[in-house]
């Protein structure tokens, strides 16, 4: 379990075909069920509710997301926010990934229950949490507020000492 650098993450709420229109130029198609993520070079477009995706990139491209995104742009009709520095992500791999996982959180992250594109808002100890599957285990954020807690938290879980 490690903490990730800071990646690009944009809010973007609306309808459907707003915000295909609107992540268009990213070569992005919208996932076809909530609760999963469509991915293309390094972006993860992640369906988490009624009219609400959150885009996650790299860091690095976060300013040239921004200027595609174009927020600010009114002739779409949904709204796009920069949220990046609200949260902090950890990788959790491995082949105790699910057990971890388990023990943090309530969802169920069997694969016929959450997919290989899998990308849902849960709480990790007690804590709203985005999860998101990989092949080798998961990726996790939470309000970078709560990002020291949150560690402790794992490493007792990695160490057994609860």
């Amino acid at each position: 379990i490690q903490e990730i650098g800071r990646l690009a993450v944009f809010d973007i709420k609306g309808a459907a075909s707003s915000v295909a229109a609107r992540v268009s130029p990213l070569c992005l198609s919208l996932p076809v069920n909530v609760n999963t993520a469509s991915m293309n070079d390094g972006q993860k477009l992640c369906w988490v509710g009624e009219n609400h995706w959150l885009l996650i990139a790299p860091s690095s491209q976060e300013g040239q997301l921004f200027d595609d995104l174009a927020p600010n742009n009114p002739a779409f009709d949904c709204r796009v926010v920069l949220v990046s520095d609200f949260y902090a992500f950890f990788s959790v791999m491995g082949k105790q990934a699910n057990d971890v996982i388990a023990i943090a959180s309530p969802l169920d992250t069997r694969v016929t229950k959450f997919g290989k594109n899998g990308a849902a808002h849960s709480d990790l100890f007690g804590i709203r949490a985005l999860v998101l599957r990989h092949p080798d285990g998961f990726d996790v954020a939470v309000e970078s507020s709560y990002a020291v807690m949150i560690s402790a938290c794992f490493d007792k879980v990695i160490t057994g000492r609860v």
